[in-house]
């Protein structure tokens, strides 16, 4: 599971604000193992954590998930 920040032009995207000048989303994709393949793909604003995007997925009991740092919540 990884997530992207995809730059947009604000002049274009005004729902998009990432900075005082800038638009983003970050796509968040889950890779199957076996055959490399998208099993979901979540949109979100490019201001929101990672992590917060993270909660609100639901994963089949035993998935084993490898994430990076932005999904890491030791609270």
């Amino acid at each position: 599971m990884d997530a992207s920040i995809i730059d947009l032009c604000l002049s274009f995207f005004s729902w998009a604000k990432f900075r005082k000048t800038k638009g983003a989303i970050k796509l968040h994709v889950g890779l199957d193992h076996e055959g490399y393949l998208p099993t979901f793909v979540s949109i979100i604003d490019g201001k929101t954590a990672e992590i917060k995007a993270g909660r609100l997925l639901n994963f089949p009991k035993g998935r084993i998930l490898a994430c990076d740092r932005g999904y890491t919540d030791y609270g």
